[in-house]
């Protein structure tokens, strides 16, 4: 078997991802992954870390009362822990879903980044047809945002 842990070539590929994603959505503190996230040959899942005041503040929402106290507090349930989108501790109107698609929006510019960056930064697999094998340039996926 393969030996499936990340090289530091491809850790410096995804951190240059990441800090162009930081130049769109200021509110991006950095990523993180790990070793169970490295299971799936085809597709790197990384969870973002993101400064929940600034957040707020791009979105232009504020944070609701009580988890705004918990994370000044560095509650364990709120501060540190890892959310579906960026928005979802907001208090946002009824049906507001900005959250998902910016994280919709954030995986297809990382990917597109990803795909430009030299191949020796890349994260690559290779698929098994009839007709051969072909190499493939996994997929990111931000699958969580870790708020602070």
């Amino acid at each position: 078997m393969e030996n499936k842990k990340i090289t530091p070539n491809q850790r410096r590929g995804i951190d240059l991802v990441v800090k162009s994603l930081k130049k769109k959505y200021d509110f991006i503190t950095g990523w993180d992954f790990n070793d169970n996230d490295l299971k799936y040959e085809n597709t790197l899942f990384i969870a973002l870390t993101i400064d929940s005041d600034k957040t707020s503040d791009y979105y232009g929402f504020r944070i609701r009362p009580t988890i705004k106290r918990f994370l000044d507090e560095k509650e364990d349930y709120w501060y540190g822990r890892g959310i579906s989108n960026p928005t979802v501790y907001l208090d946002l109107p009824e049906g507001n879903d900005d959250g998902y698609q910016s994280k919709v929006r954030m995986n297809e510019l990382a990917n597109t980044l990803y795909k430009q960056i030299p191949e020796e930064l890349q994260r690559k697999y290779i698929s098994h047809t009839s007709t051969g094998e072909y190499e493939h340039i996994v997929t990111i996926n931000i699958f969580e945002f870790i708020i602070y």
